[in-house]
């Protein structure tokens, strides 16, 4: 049964990645820095592709990903972060659910990912509420969760903890993710060059 609920889910939920960051503090373009010879975003898109038919990729410099083969949208509001992007993708997408992650978490694991997009019950936002906080860029938005992005946008609040106080959240803990996977690794984001190296090759 979980199984059959998992399947229909993941076949109306569009798979997206983030690609709109600065990467001020990469000092270059991260989703193109290089992790095993490909760059993260290649990476992360690959895992993707095992798990969703519908995809997309919100990026302000598509030019830049055409390898990916990837449909493509951009940020309503620019300069907004995160939750640009994931305003974005809510109103481009036909979808009542998307899964989100960024473009420099590599290690995303499949397992997680089914697991997070099989819950059901009455929420907008499911993610891990792990010891360090919540993990919005590795969580499933539902279109409900919409007005509440179009709201802080139009506010110029930028902040997604300020949405996710303005919406349903099923928080997801650290035990519920140790249950279906070997540990945290997957939660590895790239923020700096030395980051990167000290992660471990797959």
């Amino acid at each position: 049964m979980v199984h059959m609920q998992q399947h229909i889910s993941l076949n109306t939920i569009t798979g997206v990645i983030l690609a709109g960051g600065e990467s001020r503090r990469f000092g270059s373009n991260k989703a193109l820095a290089l992790y095993n010879g490909k760059p993260l975003l290649a990476h992360v898109a690959a895992t993707m592709e095992k798990i969703f038919t519908n995809r997309l990729l919100v990026t302000n410099t598509p030019d830049l990903f055409r390898f990916i083969n990837w449909p493509m949208t951009g940020d309503i509001y620019n300069g907004c972060g995160p939750l640009g992007g994931i305003h974005a993708a809510l109103s481009k997408t036909a979808a009542s659910q998307i899964f989100i992650t960024g473009c420099d978490m590599p290690l995303i694991n499949p397992e997680i990912i089914r697991f997070l997009c099989g819950l059901s019950g009455d929420w907008d936002v499911a993610l891990p509420w792990l010891e360090k906080g919540p993990e919005p860029l590795y969580a499933v938005y539902r279109k409900t969760a919409l007005p509440a992005f179009e709201n802080a946008l139009a506010a110029k609040q930028n902040k997604i903890v300020q949405v996710l106080e303005k919406v349903t959240v099923r928080k997801i803990s650290m035990e519920e993710i140790l249950a279906v996977s070997d540990g945290l690794s997957s939660f590895a984001n790239i923020n700096k060059p030395h980051e990167l190296q000290a992660l471990k090759p797959e």
